[in-house]
């Protein structure tokens, strides 16, 4: 069972790695709380198991994957410039990753 799942968490990490998305792998360990990826958000502490991914409410279209053991991948959408003349359509806030990086070119 533990294969399995280990192959359903590396699958999705491949699917979210397409080239229009970017993705860093960070250590959120901390000794204090083991196997978890913990995020301090200031006010409050997160802490994710493997597998589970939070949105972070404070920046458009970002959230952390846990994929184990303290390591964590941070995702957010590429930040390349618009065709000349052109504007990217503002993030959808509320969409789940990776469909919130879909924008329009918008052209004037």
């Amino acid at each position: 069972m533990f294969v399995i799942n280990v192959v359903i968490i590396w699958l999705t990490f491949a699917y979210l790695c397409r080239a229009q998305l970017l993705n860093s792998l960070n250590n959120y360990g901390d000794n204090t709380y083991p196997d978890r990826c913990v995020l301090d958000m200031g006010n409050t502490l997160l802490m994710l198991k493997l597998g589970e991914m939070v949105k972070l409410d404070n920046l458009p279209c970002t959230s952390v994957f846990c994929a184990g053991d303290g390591w964590g991948m941070l995702q957010t959408c590429s930040h390349d410039a618009p065709p000349d003349d052109c504007r990217y359509s503002n993030f959808d806030w509320d969409a789940e990753y990776p469909k919130c990086c879909n924008r329009r070119v918008i052209c004037d």
